[in-house]
């Protein structure tokens, strides 16, 4: 069942980006022809975002063609974090772009040009702003509710591209009545620094990722699910990660049951558990992997278990934290 909800969902990432991809190529036309029109840099700086745009779509679909591989032996968690990898890419050319951006529009500083045609330009480009703002909407939307990075990071780029074009066109409507031929350049060099500071997200975004960080939106879900449905025999849950990797998730943990439960008793408690985290928590496929350890005296002063060979009397309920559940076992002197 997993498996099939997951070609859909990567049939229909698949089919969003392709429309990114297209849109994406015709609005870098119409802002060539802004340009063309106009003879402005910072229309021409715009244009060249958009060609980051395309480039990056290009990359994208090709990373969720890739990351749509089922998994296989050498890749137990499928290929999902291409997805990482060409979002990264994604911002660093977002980078370059703004750099070339402010390149251009430096040198343009000491050679302003006239500009024509200003009334067919900013037409141009407020059709090329509503176009991109729908479509970031659409590529964000799609990639939340399906677990997608790439189409998250370049919604965001599009709307980034969006409040750019926006601002330049006020900065063309600011020229086109005054004529200072300079704030055409000024408005390049904004624009530049705006985009490299949406690289620089999208690049923060991604390396965090990369590199397994803990995401605490996701653990706090599961410890709410936990929580929330626990039985008593579950008395305590410790080292638990959560990691993603694309469509696919992995979950470790050590759960702590009473130490006298035999083989299928423990089997029956983890398999609850399992199927519980598979429905309540996670849209994507998981692998659970969950470790049993023996109750210990100490923890008769939390446990609530019916138990014939209590040590302590139960005294009040312990809150779980995700500092809890995500440390060591506080009551093992060893902190297994």
């Amino acid at each position: 069942m997993p498996g099939n909800i997951n070609k859909a969902a990567d049939f229909i990432k698949i089919k969003v980006q392709r429309i990114v991809l297209a849109v994406g190529i015709i609005l870098f036309i119409i802002k060539l022809t802004s340009f063309y029109l106009t003879h402005s840099v910072s229309i021409l700086s715009d244009a060249l975002e958009s060609t980051v745009n395309v480039i990056t779509a290009i990359i994208t679909l090709k990373s969720l063609q890739f990351a749509a591989i089922p998994r296989d032996k050498n890749h137990p968690y499928g290929h999902g974090k291409i997805e990482l990898l060409t979002a990264s890419i994604e911002g660093i050319l977002i980078v370059i772009a703004g750099i070339m951006i402010i390149r251009e529009a430096i040198l343009r500083l000491y050679t302003p040009i006239e500009l024509q045609s200003m009334h067919w330009g900013i037409v141009l480009l407020i059709i090329t702003a509503i176009i991109n703002f729908i479509t970031g909407y659409y590529s964000i939307k799609t990639g939340k509710k399906y677990g997608s990075v790439s189409l998250i990071s370049g919604g965001h780029h599009l709307y980034s591209d969006t409040y750019s074009t926006i601002a330049l066109v006020g900065g063309l409507l600011i020229y086109y009545l005054t004529g200072l031929t300079l704030l055409d350049s000024i408005l390049a060099i904004i624009l530049g620094l705006i985009i490299i500071y949406t690289g620089y997200k999208i690049l923060k975004a991604t390396s965090t990722k990369l590199m397994d960080e803990a995401n605490p939106k996701a653990i706090q879900r599961v410890l709410d699910v936990i929580v929330e449905h626990k039985p008593p025999e579950w008395i305590d849950i410790h080292k638990l990660t959560f990691l993603e990797f694309g469509n696919f998730g992995h979950i470790d943990m050590h759960l702590t049951l009473p130490w006298y439960y035999n083989m299928r008793e423990m089997h029956a408690s983890t398999t609850l558990l399992k199927n519980l985290l598979r429905e309540k928590c996670t849209e994507t496929d998981v692998d659970i992997s969950i470790q049993c350890e023996p109750c210990l005296p100490s923890m008769c002063y939390q446990c609530k278990v019916d138990c014939p060979v209590r040590v302590h009397p139960f005294s009040e309920d312990r809150i779980w934290t995700i500092e809890q559940i995500t440390g060591n076992n506080i009551y093992n002197a060893t902190n297994t």
